[in-house]
């Protein structure tokens, strides 16, 4: 059964926060911040990446306590922005992203980052409001303190020529989208999901190489320097 969003529902917007929100009126014209961490890379760059730093942050394991290991935590400890640096630097190459991506959310229209990840031309993709069909909001409930929470893990925007283009929360604020969407009274339904597990991929390869350089170099360093 489909549920209804209403604004002011905590099981929907727990925690949002939009800059100016209090101020929102017909004529708004609201710009949302679009992160690109975990835009995915080529598999080859991404197998690159995820070897040489679960690499280099077990490395020292091999030397057990000698100067040697207590240099190569100090490099590990310092390539952590370093990784994220180049990450950040090789996604912005792959998809042709020039200055900071925004969403733009209006009364008259939907503006958003196009790029491979929903196959169109990199630049902003406007989809007018008297374009739309119908916007299916996929989310997935659970229970947080004795209270539900509906997480929102797509969006699919069926366009009245019958395209769809779909929206994942991975690579888009769906949340902040989706209030102002409700907002401006968008034609909106609901659909319960599950989180695709072709995003299990993406998250590995970004969290797990972070995850062993902090686990292993943080306990080597707390063995080897206190």
């Amino acid at each position: 059964m489909a549920e209804t969003i209403e604004l002011d529902s905590k099981s929907w917007f727990y925690d949002l926060h939009i800059k100016g929100m209090r101020n929102l009126n017909a004529q708004s014209d609201v710009s949302l911040y679009v992160a690109n961490l975990f835009y995915p890379l080529s598999i080859g760059v991404s197998l690159l990446l995820f070897a040489v730093m679960v690499g280099l942050a077990v490395a020292p394991l091999s030397f057990a306590n000698t100067e040697l290991a207590r240099t190569m935590v100090l490099i590990n400890i310092g390539l952590l922005p370093v990784y994220l640096i180049i990450r950040y630097i090789l996604v912005r190459l792959r998809y042709s992203i020039k200055g900071t991506l925004r969403c733009y959310v209006s009364q008259q229209r939907l503006s958003i980052p196009a790029n491979a990840i929903i196959n169109k031309p990199a630049g902003q993709l406007e989809l007018y409001r008297d374009k739309i069909e119908c916007i299916t909001v996929q989310y997935k409930s659970k229970m947080h303190r004795l209270h539900v929470r509906n997480n929102i893990i797509a969006c699919n925007l069926e366009l009245k020529t019958g395209e769809v283009i779909s929206l994942n929360a991975m690579y888009f604020p769906l949340k902040r989208i989706v209030y102002m969407l409700r907002f401006f009274d968008y034609p909106l339904t609901t659909q319960h999901s599950q989180w695709p597990w072709r995003n299990l991929p993406s998250i590995i390869a970004v969290t797990f190489p972070v995850l062993v350089n902090i686990t292993v170099n943080g306990l080597l360093f707390k063995q080897y320097f206190l």
